[in-house]
């Protein structure tokens, strides 16, 4: 009678370049799936000269800075995600907040170098600090201020152009209103 040695490695073990693909596949999925096991994520703790508005107010003064910003360069956008993807965020007071975040998206070709520098002198004449970027791929413009929004961000790549802003802080629990917006889908 033969008995089966079962599973065996012996050291060094070769693994192939199909099964090492898969093994990297399966990590990334297991990483990302973690990742989703909850939509609040701390992110940024309000200044002391942001504005308090409500959850209504700070989601309405965002999605008019991705319009405003997405008009400027025309063409046909897609949201991402949100505009009702809630985050935690702290009060100035140290309380617990949440925010809204915004992300959006074009196949635009565009000018990514002119779209930038036009985004970047839009934000200015708005009244917000602005940091640009040159990358390999493309120009990245950071707006803040201006007491609308706690940030937008514009990456310019062609055929691929994203726009991102996040609302102001606002009394809030953002844990629950993810739960809420999970209700609501079921």
């Amino acid at each position: 009678m033969t008995r089966d040695p079962g599973f065996v490695v012996s050291w060094p073990c070769r693994i192939s370049a199909r099964d090492l693909a898969s093994l990297i596949v399966v990590l990334a999925l297991a990483g990302l799936s973690t990742g989703c096991a909850s939509r609040a994520v701390e992110t940024r703790t309000a200044s002391a000269t942001d504005p308090i508005v409500d959850a209504v107010t700070a989601k309405q003064q965002m999605i008019a800075a991705v319009d405003d910003a997405t008009e400027l360069l025309g063409g046909v956008w897609t949201a991402r995600t949100g505009p009702d993807a809630a985050e935690r965020c702290s009060l100035p007071d140290g309380e617990r907040g949440a925010h809204w975040r915004y992300l959006t998206g074009s196949a635009i070709e565009g000018r990514p170098e002119e779209d930038g520098s036009a985004m970047a002198d839009h934000w200015r004449a708005q009244g917000k600090r602005v940091t640009a970027r040159d990358t390999s791929t493309g120009p990245v413009v950071f707006g803040g201020g201006g007491g609308d929004i706690a940030s937008i961000s514009f990456y310019a790549v062609s055929g691929n152009y994203t726009g991102q802003a996040v609302s102001l802080c606002f009394p809030g629990d953002a844990d629950r209103m993810a739960e809420d917006d999970a209700d609501e889908v079921e």
